[in-house]
């Protein structure tokens, strides 16, 4: 049997954690604005993601192995680093692909919907036991949806379907990430993630290959340093402090990107896309706080049985 491996101690530090976690909100709502100029300049969203992730590698690797040596690219876990970076490719992909389909207040109260994904994917993957609370939150949350999406109202894009996608993909990252930060150091997270992702963004762009032009290489770069940003603060956040005590920071996303939006496209998000996000977002965020409860009233439990037993 192999040895146990060991897990990695935690400090929390809440103001260090809602900092980190405000940068990376900032950061991936000018990632789609960054998409969208780089595909409004007819760049195919696949090779935009692409050279993103391999940019964002490139500057993670001359910063991570020049300050902490060439140690951190020997992986603890090589499995669960694949398995990080597969979700997350396929959950970017989605992503860039509906990023010039889609306004972007509408595509990100969509992502939104992480939390009540996680909680379906539990029971269906996991055979977790949901209560009826969680079951409702999830449900009311699944109903802000319907609220953005207004269907019987216009038309609904099919693209929408590819966030709800990438949503559950990112889900199912989030899990893999808690885990992972017990186990691996950050900076074996983010390079191994951003050098998968490359790949993983690579094969598809062969088939729909165009080189960038002119000022493109910016929205490329500006990608790029984003990106390494974005997963830096979002690891190094969830490093210092439980999920549910960061969800509600979340939203930032959205009056950050609605604010981007109306002054680089025009875009005006529309009440009931507040309205559904809000929704959405709510439920999101009891249902975080709910496993959060559940997880602290299980670890007593336990605690209490071993000194029970100890006794």
């Amino acid at each position: 049997m192999k040895p146990a491996q060991a897990l990695i101690s935690r400090e929390i530090r809440p103001v260090a954690a809602a900092l980190f976690m405000l940068g990376a909100c900032a950061c991936f709502a000018f990632n789609s604005v960054f998409v969208r100029l780089a595909t409004d300049a007819d760049l195919h969203p696949f090779v935009a993601a692409f050279f993103r992730n391999l940019f964002s590698f490139a500057i993670l690797f001359a910063m991570t192995v020049g300050r902490s040596g060439i140690g951190v690219l020997r992986p603890k876990r090589l499995d669960l680093l694949t398995v990080r970076g597969t979700l997350n490719g396929a959950s970017m992909l989605a992503w860039f692909y509906a990023v010039p389909l889609l306004p972007l207040n509408d595509l990100t109260a969509l992502g939104f919907t992480a939390p009540l994904w996680a909680t379906v994917l539990a029971v269906l993957l996991l055979g977790e036991v949901v209560r009826w609370r969680r079951w409702a939150a999830t449900l009311i949350g699944f109903a802000g949806v319907v609220v953005i999406l207004q269907p019987g109202f216009g038309e609904v894009h099919w693209a929408s379907g590819l966030v709800l996608f990438s949503s559950a993909m990112w889900a199912l990252t989030v899990i893999v990430v808690r885990r992972l930060t017990f186990i691996e150091r950050p900076e074996t997270i983010l390079l191994y993630q951003a050098l998968m992702m490359s790949i993983i963004a690579l094969i598809p762009s062969l088939f729909v290959w165009t080189w960038p032009s002119g000022e493109v290489w910016i929205w490329l770069g500006s990608l790029g340093i984003l990106g390494a940003a974005a997963h830096a603060f979002h690891v190094r956040a969830y490093s210092l402090q439980e999920v549910a005590a960061l969800q509600p920071l979340d939203f930032a996303r959205l009056p950050i990107i609605a604010v981007a939006a109306w002054a680089i496209f025009g875009e005006v998000p529309s009440p009931a896309v507040w309205i559904g996000a809000l929704i959405v977002f709510s439920a999101g965020t009891y249902i975080s706080h709910r496993e959060a409860q559940l997880a602290r009233r299980a670890k007593a439990q336990a605690a209490a049985d071993t000194e029970a037993s100890a006794g």
